[in-house]
């Protein structure tokens, strides 16, 4: 099972479109889960409109369960926490999506911490 996670401190950048449009393009082929670590609860609010595609807790993914997937998206919310560490050590794959210059500035503490952590999960 691969985990793509959408991640960016800021907020209003696209992470649950962009999210939302992976986990659909994957399951016209693969088993889809998607993870909502967001508060708003974007997803979570639509689950029932979602086809193919399943509502995952995040706890089940960092736990490392046997999860019938092929794929999870991990949405992640516009700031900090101390779960992007876990979701970050647990990702295959980390997307940053950006728009142009002001975005692009707010980027770099997501992409400081996420180096940081991948220094550390190669010691």
């Amino acid at each position: 099972m691969k985990i793509i996670t959408v991640a960016h401190q800021k907020g209003g950048v696209g992470k649950t479109t962009l999210a939302l449009n992976i986990a659909y393009c994957l399951s016209e082929d693969l088993r889809v889960g998607i993870t909502d670590t967001d508060l708003q609860g974007s997803i979570s609010e639509i689950e029932s409109f979602l086809s193919g595609i399943d509502l995952v807790p995040l706890d089940k993914v960092i736990k490392g369960e046997e999860l019938p997937y092929d794929v999870i998206i991990i949405d992640t919310p516009p700031y900090l926490t101390g779960s992007l560490n876990e979701i970050f050590q647990i990702s295959d794959y980390v997307l940053i999506p950006t728009k142009p210059f002001l975005d692009a500035l707010a980027i770099k503490a997501t992409i400081f911490l996420f180096n940081k952590l991948k220094r550390i999960g190669q010691n």
